[in-house]
């Protein structure tokens, strides 16, 4: 049972605000309270003007502060040592991840060309029923960052989201507005997240397409990994890991312990020959590059274009079928990977009640997918702002049932005076992640 120091006299109990019962907690056959914890929680000190304070065990300690919000338990940290320690402890910051539910984070930055540059992060809670409307709450803006509107910039990893910004590298939590940023040696970073020691890693990238051209008898990738370090220490590898030569076309994601990312690989003295359709397989434990793993030629028709998310555990993308130039799509391909080591894929093919946007022009409206809800929905956001104050619409899609509903976001720059207050201009890139993880975790 942990103590808790006592409060100088006059100040106020952090207790107040939560009812506790402590005579009826005691009496609960639910908690074994001990005699000695019984008499603690009925004695009282008469003195006047003292107030009363009261021992928790710890699993009811524990068990009433995960049912704050991560905002109120940063609040709390000031409160004593000992609630620092334990609100900080490792123990607890599992037990906190595992009992909140997810939630979606809606984010976006300025125009390009717009001043001030600044990423504005949302959230709110994911919907119990199937609601036409959700509510978002700005949790925290960084300035000095603005993205291209050349796709998703943004993946939410363990409670974590991330970006790059040119060359910076930035790591945020909406949970405890933590923000990490840190240069990097190039362009290309994405984060992972080893479940086994609870580790985050960002793989950079160091060989670029300029170094091929230059060279075109380089066969080897070199890459540097950056290990995040509790306490916002950022520590980086001395040695650096290799692989074949390839050429990057999509984002990082990070499921299960391992980063995958769409590539294509040059056939060695076939200039002439396409290049080979792959997805690099990255293990953040163990630092290496497991696999290329072959994928038929459809999946990465639209590079950058093409959406990686989760789906039911497994590696899938969301490929749109746009015929010739048409700037929508009404159905589109999902693939997934479903066997890593033979390389196998399955395909579906989905027809939609309604067509979605999706212009190839970097700053033109698109809707792409991050990812599907706990119900198993795809999930569609476009990649900008509809405009001045305009509201924020996604698409969610049943895949059992061929259906696709509209859901408005509530809060997400959809106001003249939320544009007016921040001075936002031009097209905005946005992002849509949902199912992120509410955590309380530092690096």
């Amino acid at each position: 049972m942990m103590k808790r120091k006592e409060h100088e006299k006059g100040s106020r109990s952090i207790l107040e605000p939560i009812p506790l019962d402590l005579k009826k907690m005691a009496r609960s056959p639910a908690k074994s309270v001990t005699h000695h914890q019984k008499e603690v929680y009925e004695s009282r000190d008469k003195s006047p003007g003292k107030k009363l304070h009261v021992f928790l065990p710890y699993d009811m300690e524990v068990e009433t502060l995960t049912r704050l919000p991560g905002k109120s338990l940063m609040k709390f940290l000031c409160v004593s040592k000992n609630w620092y320690s334990l609100i900080r402890s490792q123990r607890f910051v599992a037990s906190y991840y595992a009992a909140k539910p997810s939630r979606f984070v809606a984010a976006f930055t300025n125009s390009v060309f717009g001043k001030p540059a600044r990423l504005f992060i949302f959230s709110g809670e994911e919907e119990k029923t199937c609601s036409s409307s959700l509510v978002a709450n700005l949790d925290m803006t960084i300035p000095s960052v603005t993205l291209p509107c050349n796709g998703y910039k943004y993946s939410s990893v363990h409670g974590f989201m991330a970006c790059n910004d040119g060359t910076t590298f930035i790591i945020c939590n909406p949970s405890t507005r933590q923000v990490l940023s840190f240069h990097c040696k190039a362009f290309r970073t994405s984060l992972g997240y080893d479940p086994v020691h609870d580790q985050f890693k960002a793989l950079t990238l160091l060989t670029s397409e300029f170094d091929h051209i230059h060279n075109p008898s380089l066969i080897m990738c070199t890459h540097e990994v950056i290990r995040l370090g509790r306490g916002g220490v950022v520590v980086s590898r001395s040695s650096q890991v290799t692989s074949p030569y390839y050429l990057p076309l999509t984002v990082g994601l990070s499921i299960n312990g391992f980063m995958y990312y769409g590539a294509s690989v040059p056939v060695p003295n076939e200039e002439e020959t396409p290049p080979t359709p792959v997805f690099v397989c990255f293990d953040v434990r163990n630092e290496r590059i497991l696999s290329f793993i072959t994928t038929p030629k459809e999946v990465l028709v639209w590079q950058s274009y093409t959406s990686l998310i989760e789906y039911k555990g497994k590696l899938a993308v969301i490929v749109p079928n746009c015929l010739g130039c048409a700037s929508s799509f009404d159905r589109f391909n999902l693939w997934i990977l479903e066997d890593v080591t033979k390389h196998e894929w399955s395909k579906q093919t989905f027809e939609l009640p309604l067509p979605l946007p999706f212009t190839r022009a970097p700053m033109g409206q698109r809707l792409i997918s991050q990812g599907t809800n706990k119900a198993g929905e795809i999930i569609f956001s476009p990649t900008t702002l509809p405009g001045r104050a305009k509201p924020f619409y996604v698409f969610y899609f049943n895949t059992d049932t061929k259906s696709a509903r509209r859901v408005r976001i509530h809060g997400v720059a959809d106001t003249e005076e939320f544009w007016s207050r921040y001075g936002l201009t031009g097209i905005c890139c946005a992002s849509f992640s949902p199912q992120h993880a509410d955590s309380i975790a530092f690096l």
